[in-house]
């Protein structure tokens, strides 16, 4: 039987989620243990892996031999919230494997919806009973049933290789869309493989005294791209009549795959975050064209404008 103990402290400090190449170089082991209690050995890490909106980055990895045969794993994790508003995330299964098969059960990670957190993940009865465990040959797996996977080797001797479904940036050609009765500044552009928009909307969450309601994301499917276009809005604004759509470098022409969101920052009363995601299957690289038009009656004579997003 599995058993599973997760504790979440917040940091104290903004942790970067920083991403260093794979490779046995990346690792250090550190000697623990005594002659009177259960071996250990541990090793530091520093790999990010992006999943569900949030990235992962794990720094830690001991494995400390039980007196029954057993081992057990803690894992040390820095979470970060991709979104730049309060966002209620996919959440990975988050499994070991080692030599790319199973070594525990499936554990839930739940990073906050705001912001950043350490966690320290403790897996009791990994592996097989009597065999010890090495974390040289260790991955750490973020996935989901149907879901794209994001794996995170420990060792140069994990059986397989690095997968971070790390974001990627799309240049536009401008960073200001005015149409009709819509200002929209572009806060950012990128293709995503871990997560997208979500079409059921998120419960309430407190963030201090003041509820807030989060952007709801859900996760990809395996070889599922998402082109994820923020764009900040003065307050008040809407998207009820907002009309985008996207041209991919291939022709197809998207309507956004969820509803386009308007979601509060935190500490801006001034401003909002307009989302919008176009998921698609195919080759990502090459220009994109994003058209943008006020549907309302009103904003119809401003006609459609458009930018492009190059990728790569």
């Amino acid at each position: 039987m599995i058993r599973r103990r997760t504790a979440v402290l917040c940091a104290a400090a903004v942790l970067t989620a920083g991403c260093t190449p794979y490779g046995a170089d990346t690792l250090r082991e550190v000697a623990s243990g005594s002659p009177t209690g259960p071996a250990a050995r541990s090793v530091a890490v520093d790999r990010t892996a992006w999943w569900g909106g949030s990235s992962y980055r794990l720094t830690k990895v001991t494995a400390t031999a039980q007196p029954d045969g057993r081992t057990a794993v803690e894992l040390v994790l820095g979470v970060v919230v991709e979104s730049p508003v309060p966002a209620a995330p996919a959440l990975p299964r988050v499994a070991l494997e080692s030599d790319g098969v199973a070594v525990s059960g499936p554990l839930e990670v739940r990073p906050p919806p705001f912001g950043y957190a350490s966690l320290t993940v403790t897996v009791q009865d990994v592996g097989t009973p009597g065999q010890p465990l090495d974390p040289d040959r260790l991955a750490l797996v973020l996935a989901a049933p149907g879901a794209a996977r994001a794996v995170l080797p420990v060792g140069a001797r994990a059986g397989q290789d690095a997968v971070d479904l790390r974001p990627t940036p799309l240049r536009a050609s401008t960073g200001v869309v005015r149409t009709g009765r819509y200002r929209l500044l572009l806060a950012s552009a990128r293709l995503r493989e871990d997560c997208t928009g979500s079409p059921v909307p998120a419960p309430a969450v407190p963030l201090g005294t003041t509820p807030f309601v989060p952007r709801a994301l859900r996760a990809l499917k395996p070889g599922q791209h998402s082109a994820e276009i923020l764009f900040d809005a003065p307050a008040g604004t809407t998207a009820d009549r907002l009309d985008l759509h996207l041209t991919l470098p291939d022709g197809r022409r998207l309507a956004p795959s969820a509803p386009i969101g308007a979601t509060a920052y935190v500490g801006r009363p001034d401003t909002v975050s307009l989302a919008a995601w176009f998921d698609f299957y195919g080759e990502t690289a090459g220009t994109y064209t994003l058209e943008a038009a006020d549907g309302s009656a009103e904003g119809a004579a401003a006609g459609p404008v458009s930018i492009t997003l190059a990728a790569g």
